[in-house]
């Protein structure tokens, strides 16, 4: 178990650092989703392949980049810990948005080459869309830690 927390560890330090490099400006901002989300549903089983790997221990990762580019969230769906965090990087063009179809968060528009994320404090599924680009949908999947 302390090869795989270690090496846990050394990939979210690396992550960090990598997201550091790629940001550093006063527009990047990170907002926690706190309530019990008002439209979010419990966690789904599905035979479906989620958009990332879990962690080597199989379970579901600590937090999960989305990077959007050509009008889409990329990977979609994905799923994380309960206390875990989605970072999101446009790499279009033009802003984009990521906002619950519920409403329980919405990070803003995020200008080309910047990173906005949300944190998930609460279990459940939840949709979202760009306010912008009303055809971009993606899922997020926050599932308890095993």
């Amino acid at each position: 178990m302390l090869p795989i927390r270690t090496s846990l560890i050394a990939v979210l330090v690396s992550l960090a650092l990598a997201l550091t490099a790629c940001g550093g400006d006063s527009e990047d901002e990170t907002s926690t989703n706190e309530g019990a989300g008002a439209g979010a549903t419990a966690p789904e089983t599905s035979s479906e392949p989620s958009g990332n790997a879990p962690a080597p221990s199989g379970e579901a990762v600590r937090s999960e980049k989305v990077e959007i580019s050509d009008f889409a969230y990329n990977p979609d769906p994905v799923t994380i810990q309960v206390g875990g965090k989605v970072i999101w990087k446009n790499e279009d063009s033009t802003s984009h948005t990521a906002t619950a179809d519920d409403g329980s968060f919405d990070i803003g528009p995020i200008e080309e080459g910047k990173l906005k994320s949300e944190t998930f404090k609460q279990p459940g599924t939840y949709s979202y869309h760009c306010t912008i680009h009303p055809s971009m949908h993606g899922t997020i999947r926050v599932v308890e830690s095993g």
